[in-house]
Formats: structure tokens, C-alpha cells, sequence
């Protein structure tokens, strides 16, 4: 992949992303690539959602890379360079930059397809998931009453919520709430229950193919979290099916 054109992002408050970034800033220029700036992350340059360019490099821990993709309107490869604490989506650390960079002007580095999860909230459709999607009750304690579809075939649970996660997403937190490792780029969803308490219901992988609805929350005030970071109120229904597939850079 010839690379000719670079976006850098991240987020301003991480000293250290900005400190690297401007050392990858200056090596791009150095080897005749041109560089577009995130405006927010550098101050001057332009909105990430207006991007033209053949790669975006972010510049931070999971979280940023997460906020990337939410904002990023086309299908670009992202390359994540790890300067925060958890790295799992990142491509290279940032003691690797040197050695990143030269991959990006060798053409030499992999992409994957990654899928995302897409909601519908109420009829209504929020922003894509690359990780995961928590469906859980709006007061942190409460038991989660509601009913689950998966490909037309339905059953009811109860426990602290449900996770339906991405095979990029099954090492977050449905890893945590004993869901299975699942390689990268699966055609597939993971479906686990958060403490269910009926403990029949296990977790299970989906092919991501199959729609994923859930509803009958009775009167528990309910909502989704996204990436955990963006939170939609629910009302009467979420679906939850295959949206729109990220480029990411791996190692």
C-alpha cells in the first residue's frame, strides 16, 4: 500500500501522544509524506470527520483509538500508536515509532477488516460499536429484567445486564464476564450475560449475520453504553446487528 498522505490524532491532554506525534510529524515531512493535523489534538489543522488522506495514525491508549474510529466518516486504515496504559488495539508502542514509520513508507504493514456492532435504539440508529455494547440498568445495582431474541428465537433473563461484544471487542469486557477469546476478524458476534441469575444462560457466539434484539425491560429505567464511551437512554427496544466494517492497522 503506497502511502502518500497521513492524518495524526489523539487526544491533547496525553502529554506524551503529543510529544511522539510531533516526532512522527517531523519524520513524515522529513520523507516527503505529506501530514494532515487533527485540529482538536494539535491546535491547528482540520476537523477528523473532513479527512483526506490514505492513513490515519492515533495517538494515545485504546480509548482514543475507540473515539477515532467513532468520528472517522470513511473506511481509512488506522494505525494506533499505544501512549497510554492498555494497548490491545494498538499496532506499535510508542518506543516504536521509528520503526512504525518505516513500515508506513515501505507500504509494509497489515490491515484487517474489523466488523462493528450497530444499534437501534428505540427505532433510532447511534453510533457503531468496535468493541462492545452494554445494555445495562440506568441505577448501578439493579437487577435487569428483559427479554432476548437472537435469529427469532427468544428467551427471558435477568442478571446486572448484557454485553454483546465484537470479535475485536471479546478481550474487553465480555472477557471479563467469562466470555470466550475470538480471533480478530470472525464473522461473528459474542453474546454473555452480566451475572445472570439463572446461570442455564451462558455465553455464546453468534454469527454476526443474525440480529440480536432485546426488550421487555419491565419498569427498570435501562440504557447502552457504547465503547464505553457514549451512552444512549432506552426506552422500549435495542437491536443490535452487523454495522459498517473499520480498517485497522495490526502488528
Amino acid at each position: 500500500m503506497k502511502i502518500k498522505k497521513v492524518f495524526l490524532t489523539g487526544i491533547s491532554k496525553n502529554t506524551l501522544a503529543k510529544k511522539i506525534a510531533l516526532k512522527a510529524k517531523k519524520l513524515f515531512k522529513e520523507n516527503n509524506i505529506q501530514v494532515e493535523l487533527d485540529k482538536d489534538f494539535f491546535g491547528e489543522g482540520k476537523a477528523i470527520s473532513k479527512i483526506t488522506c490514505d492513513l490515519v495514525v492515533s495517538f494515545g491508549g485504546d480509548g482514543t483509538l475507540l473515539q477515532t474510529v467513532r468520528e472517522i466518516q470513511k473506511q481509512i486504515p488506522i494505525m494506533g500508536i499505544n501512549c497510554g496504559n492498555v494497548g490491545f488495539l494498538q499496532a506499535y508502542q510508542y518506543t516504536e515509532i521509528e520503526k512504525a514509520i518505516t513500515s508506513i513508507l515501505k507500504g509494509k504493514f497489515r490491515v484487517e477488516k474489523r466488523t462493528r456492532i450497530q444499534p437501534i435504539v428505540d427505532g433510532k440508529k447511534t453510533s457503531p460499536a468496535l468493541n462492545e455494547v452494554l445494555i445495562v440498568p440506568t441505577k448501578a445495582g439493579r437487577i435487569m429484567h428483559y427479554f432476548l431474541e437472537i435469529g427469532g428465537h427468544g428467551r427471558k433473563e435477568a442478571g446486572d445486564g448484557l454485553i454483546v461484544a465484537t470479535p475485536t471487542g471479546s478481550t474487553a469486557h465480555a472477557l471479563s464476564a467469562g466470555g470466550p477469546i475470538v480471533h480478530g476478524n470472525a464473522d461473528v458476534f459474542v453474546v454473555v450475560s452480566s451475572n445472570p441469575i439463572d446461570w442455564e444462560h451462558r455465553p455464546v457466539i453468534i454469527n454476526d449475520c443474525k440480529k440480536v434484539k432485546v426488550n421487555e425491560f419491565g419498569k427498570t429505567k435501562t440504557e447502552i453504553i457504547i465503547d464505553g464511551q457514549k451512552t444512549v437512554s432506552v426506552k422500549n427496544k435495542v437491536e443490535l446487528e452487523k454495522g459498517t466494517d473499520i480498517l485497522l492497522v495490526v502488528n
